[in-house]
């Protein structure tokens, strides 16, 4: 990484690191729609990389990227103003559904082996990944910057670091290493 970019996981700036997992998964989404292009142009199903996919989108996107944003960021975003029901917050969790739903479709399209659905859903997938990031980086946090108290981004920092901590127990727990019951 270069010297002068800055390391989002350890930034005590939460908007940062939730920029910063934007990135990531940008990047996800950028090797997404090429394995989909491979897809098509030689319908090559390589499963690994759908399962990774997968396995990104419940562990890093939902458990982790969305649970930051839907507990932390859009409850402190509704408490400085914005409506709940109705407001930008409103908007963005339902694109996480939706989001969720074109992972589904992926996985049932894997399941099957249907390559032209797997790059169909894949592509909208993408899409609405892209958009969904694309309003975040340039409305929300530009906003939440605004909005949220240094006190609540403070607060909203510890939490992420509590979260992050659990993931990596979380991860050693499933992982194959770990000791299981047997021992």
């Amino acid at each position: 990484m270069d010297s002068g970019a800055l390391d989002w996981t350890r930034s005590a700036d939460p908007i940062d690191v939730l920029l910063g997992e934007h990135r990531t998964i940008l990047q996800v989404v950028d090797e997404v729609e090429r394995e989909s292009r491979r897809l098509e142009a030689a319908a090559v199903l390589r499963e690994a990389f759908w399962q990774d996919l997968l396995h990104f989108a419940d562990e890093f996107d939902g458990k982790l990227h969305h649970h930051k944003e839907e507990q932390l960021l859009f409850p402190a975003l509704e408490r400085a103003g914005l409506q709940p029901d109705s407001g930008p917050t409103a908007v963005l969790r339902d694109e996480h559904l939706r989001t969720h739903f074109w992972r589904t479709r992926i996985e049932q399209a894997l399941q099957t082996r249907d390559r032209a659905r797997l790059a169909a859903s894949a592509a909208s997938y993408v899409d609405l990944v892209r958009m969904h990031v694309l309003k975040e980086n340039q409305i929300l946090f530009p906003l939440a910057r605004k909005l949220i108290a240094a006190d609540d981004l403070e607060r909203m920092h510890r939490e992420f670091r509590l979260l992050a901590a659990d993931q990596r127990t979380h991860y050693w727990l499933k992982h194959p290493y770990a000791l299981d019951d047997a021992c």
